[in-house]
């Protein structure tokens, strides 16, 4: 509990639960993305995790998990079990930059603290999923980075040609497609790459590379974000690309054709 004040988590609210119905009340965070989270009770970390979704939205879905969500499913009984006993608080830290004074955690180091802390109702598989994401995330990275070496390459090499014209390159990233990405067809760009896309609200083409190649028409939401980073919406018809062709965790590679047209593709 020291720990969670010490990095500046506060407390926001609280669950409660009438007979066997499960909800909550938050004071602050309502529309909060990347958040950082934990429940309390009597003194003691019991739950901890992290979500990149609107903060009020993601606490919901522990009242009415999907069927095939077990961690929620868990985490839900838990919660009605233990509220017999005691109060179950609410604490919370939005994960970003402000003014210099704080910084952002990465998934490393989300993983530490929850490693650290050792909440109870963490269970391996929860613990397992985050190792697995934090090192999805290096690769993904580490892809990026070779992508746009082997790209530099290759300009030198036609640099050295007679005068040739050469292909236009593209700014190009991989990133790992979320659980929430994949359920809801939307994805978010990392802030050093949001200038590539047009402005809030504005239309978007998005390139669908995988079992048959087609374009879709998106949407740009810059308001999504705490940070103003651009969110591109692609709604179903996304969302069915995403779940034909991919899965959760899978590498998506983006390619920034212009600032109205991107490509996706299944690295």
């Amino acid at each position: 509990m020291e720990k969670l004040l010490e990095l500046g988590f506060k407390k926001i609210g609280f669950w409660k639960k009438s007979e066997k119905v499960l909800s909550f009340e938050i004071s602050e965070f309502r529309d909060s993305t990347d958040t950082i989270f934990a429940f309390i009770q009597n003194s003691t970390v019991v739950y901890m995790a992290t979500t990149t979704e609107i903060f009020e939205n993601f606490l919901s879905s522990f009242i009415n998990p999907s069927s095939i969500d077990l961690e929620k499913i868990g985490i839900k009984n838990l919660l009605l079990k233990n509220l017999n006993n005691s109060e179950i608080s609410i604490y919370a830290l939005k994960n970003k930059k402000f003014f210099g004074f704080m910084t952002k955690f990465s998934p490393v180091k989300i993983a530490s603290i929850i490693k650290e802390i050792n909440p109870s109702w963490n269970s391996d598989d929860l613990k397992d999923r985050m190792k697995n994401i934090v090192g999805k995330d290096r690769n993904a990275v580490l892809k990026s980075e070779k992508l746009k070496k082997e790209s530099e390459v290759i300009d030198e090499n036609i640099n050295t040609t007679i005068k040739k014209k050469s292909k236009k390159q593209y700014e190009t990233y991989i990133f790992i497609l979320g659980k929430s990405y994949y359920d809801r067809g939307f994805f978010n760009l990392k802030t050093s790459y949001s200038h590539l896309v047009g402005e809030d609200k504005t239309d978007i083409q998005i390139i669908l590379e995988g079992k048959e190649k087609y374009t879709i028409s998106g949407k740009i939401n810059r308001t999504a974000n705490t940070s103003k980073a651009a969110r591109i919406i692609g709604n179903k018809a996304l969302k069915i690309w995403f779940q034909e062709n991919s899965k959760i965790n899978g590498e998506i590679k983006i390619t920034f054709i212009s600032k109205k047209k991107i490509k996706l593709e299944v690295v």
